[in-house]
């Protein structure tokens, strides 16, 4: 039932939004999925999170997801990163450059106003926007990489730790088991030297043409690691009463591609 599905978490948020439904993926080994009803104008949503303790240097995520057609923009989505020291809870940290030592996260994004698939990621060189603030940054900024409402889809991500004093951390991105290629470079792999491309502001867009991506240095500590995954339903512009519905199943973490 949805509480020994609670009970697998270390936190829940707005638990009355979640119910336990018979739509699950194909092939899936399961009988039911997770669903998340949001009501626009009663909540912005909910949420489950975990610790992945004792915290890894690299980390695969995998899930299916399933949005109705008409499922309004989706601000927020599911996060994977680490805390120092790892809290049974999210702490947040919006618009502020992580220090180096205390957190790091990335974001999987469905861009709910153009609907495209990209990160959202908080680190300690991150960038700041034209307000001075340092929102998280996108980084493979194709539209044709589509967010198709109205069936399932397998999502993963990979990130993998830098040294405390190098820029060698790493994410990547599958859809459907597919990486995303644009003009001749993988742009959905970013790392030390990989893919080129160009800044504007806190957007990074590939571009053959560019200089190579300088990489991620998540931390100046090995004590902050690979600690947490937040599955996060969080939309701010729904209509009043509108019922945005988004279904999850088949939820792996491992130290692997999963596929």
């Amino acid at each position: 039932d949805l509480d020994a599905v609670c009970r697998r978490w270390d936190s829940t948020e707005n638990k009355g939004i979640m119910s336990l439904a018979a739509e699950i993926p194909p092939d899936s080994a399961g009988t039911r999925s997770l669903l998340l009803s949001h009501v626009g104008g009663k909540s912005t949503g909910g949420h489950l999170y975990r610790r992945l303790l004792p915290g890894s240097e690299k980390l695969h995520v995998r899930f299916y997801v399933k949005f109705a057609p008409d499922c309004a923009g989706i601000h927020h989505f599911v996060h994977v990163g680490g805390y120092n020291p790892p809290t049974s809870w999210p702490q947040g940290g919006a618009g502020i450059r992580p220090a180096g030592n205390d957190r790091f996260t990335t974001g999987i994004e469905p861009y709910g106003n153009t609907w495209r698939w990209d990160f959202y990621s908080y680190w300690m060189d991150m960038r700041s926007s034209p307000d001075g603030k340092s929102w998280g940054h996108d980084f493979i900024n194709d539209p044709a990489l589509k967010v198709e409402r109205g069936r399932w889809i397998c999502v993963e991500l990979m990130m993998k730790m830098n040294d405390p004093d190098r820029s060698n951390g790493e994410q990547a991105l599958w859809i459907d088991g597919r990486p995303w290629e644009k003009e001749g470079q993988a742009v959905s792999h970013v790392g030390e030297g990989f893919p080129r491309g160009k800044w504007t502001w806190d957007s990074f867009h590939p571009d053959p043409a560019g200089t190579p991506f300088e990489g991620f240095r998540w931390r100046s500590t090995e004590d902050l690691k690979l600690n947490l995954l937040w599955l996060l339903l969080y939309i701010t512009k729904a209509p009043p009463g509108h019922v945005s519905r988004v279904w999850f199943d088949d939820i792996v973490v491992a130290r692997e591609y999963i596929g």
